[in-house]
């Protein structure tokens, strides 16, 4: 097991789960035709954030799947492993 190779699976976890909740709140909020400082507020607002955290947990799914057919099954273990992270504190948050 190559503690390296998981540590950077869990980064890449974290980043495009970030990334895919913003993307998503960009899509959104440019149809509601919300100011750039109502945009930044809202991105930036936890409360916010967990409503669309599935939806950037999503955006892993194709990230997993390019190192499993890559055989970097230490990577897609670190990236398992942000999603579970995730997935709990959001969880957590929520009750």
């Amino acid at each position: 097991m190559n503690k390296k190779a998981i540590i950077i699976g869990f980064a890449t976890g974290l980043a495009v789960t970030f990334i895919g909740i913003t993307i998503y709140m960009l899509y959104l909020n440019a149809s509601l035709g919300l100011e750039s400082e109502e945009l930044f507020q809202k991105i930036i607002s936890f409360s916010t954030i967990k409503n669309y955290a599935g939806i950037g947990i999503l955006l892993n799914l194709p990230v997993f799947y390019y190192f499993l057919s890559r055989k970097k099954e230490d990577y897609a273990k670190g990236l398992i492993f942000a999603i579970m992270i995730v997935a709990i504190i959001f969880l957590a948050n929520k009750f």
